[in-house]
């Protein structure tokens, strides 16, 4: 992650190393971060985990592409949890 003027910039997936589940929660939790640049940049790592040429045998991705879809879809309080800060 960059900051540009102040605010956090969201790397994207495909750059350096692999996201971890740590950092998708690091980012949830920080409250730097809007609702909706949060969700766009989950849906970013699902595309990017779960798209053409993803690694199919490492159960650890497999795990985490799950994990996402269940933020994406789980409500908290009547919203998506990706809205909420955790």
């Amino acid at each position: 992650m960059t900051t540009s003027g102040g605010k956090p910039t969201l790397r994207a997936p495909g750059q350096g190393d692999r996201i971890t589940r740590n950092e998708i929660f690091d980012i949830l939790a920080d409250e730097g971060y809007s609702a909706g640049d949060r969700k766009a940049w989950l849906r970013q790592v699902l595309t990017h985990l779960a798209g053409p040429g993803r690694n199919v045998s490492d159960p650890n991705q497999e795990a985490l592409v799950e994990e996402i879809k269940t933020i994406l879809d789980r409500q908290v309080p009547g919203k998506p949890e990706a809205d909420d800060t955790l």
